[in-house]
């Protein structure tokens, strides 16, 4: 039976593991993203889905 999403790719154990390892040492989303090759998006959906605490980024606006 094929995938109904073909594109996608499965997340390993390996890769899962790699995912809390950066998110508790402090690393960005988007660092992480980059790390795994994968997009921002599905590092969000990922950590979220498995209750894992990703760092909150926010600027300072300029004045």
């Amino acid at each position: 039976m094929q995938s109904r999403y073909p594109l996608l790719k499965k997340w390993t154990a390996q890769d899962h593991e790699r995912l809390k390892a950066l998110a508790e040492a402090g690393r960005r989303p988007e660092d992480i993203a980059h790390e795994l090759n994968r997009s921002e998006a599905a590092v969000r959906v990922r950590a979220w889905q498995h209750g894992i605490a990703l760092r909150l980024v926010t600027q300072k606006r300029k004045a």
